[in-house]
């Protein structure tokens, strides 16, 4: 028995074709090529979703770095500052209170006015995120 030249005489062109000696026909990506190109699609959802949660990192300590710039040109007065304060997230700012805090302490966070801050103190006792401490203008978290 003559060994096969079979596997010899193929070739794989770009098209996808399979020309050999006795034979020519069309392949289907189910071998190894559509198993690389799974891996690869996979390998690069992990780098997308890698790069994601670096950039959102890196966003954030620019934030934060920009409050706390924000904060201390209103320490010092400047009148730009607390009208550029712009829009007040105020859930980072419960975050960045201590367990005790003053409404002047969430002034002087923010810039936002004494009325401002009251109204937001209110809503937050009234969500029970806070609770008054007995002294004027203290506040005690609750979670």
């Amino acid at each position: 028995m003559q060994p096969c030249c079979f596997a010899e005489c193929l070739v794989i062109l770009e098209a996808g074709e399979v020309v050999g000696r006795h034979m020519k026909r069309k392949t289907t990506p189910t071998g190894a090529v559509s198993r690389q190109l799974d891996l690869l699609k996979t390998r690069e959802d992990e780098l997308r979703g890698k790069r994601i949660t670096v950039l959102r990192r890196e966003l954030e300590k620019t934030r934060q770095r920009a409050r706390s710039l924000e904060r201390e040109l209103r320490l010092l007065g400047d009148q730009e500052a607390m009208r550029a304060a712009g829009k007040i997230r105020w859930d980072d700012v419960y975050e960045q209170l201590g367990r005790t805090f003053t409404a002047r302490e969430m002034q002087e966070l923010t810039g936002a006015t004494p009325n401002l801050v009251g109204s937001i103190v209110f809503r937050w006792k009234e969500q029970g995120r806070i609770t008054g401490t007995g002294e004027r203008g203290v506040y005690r978290k609750t979670t």
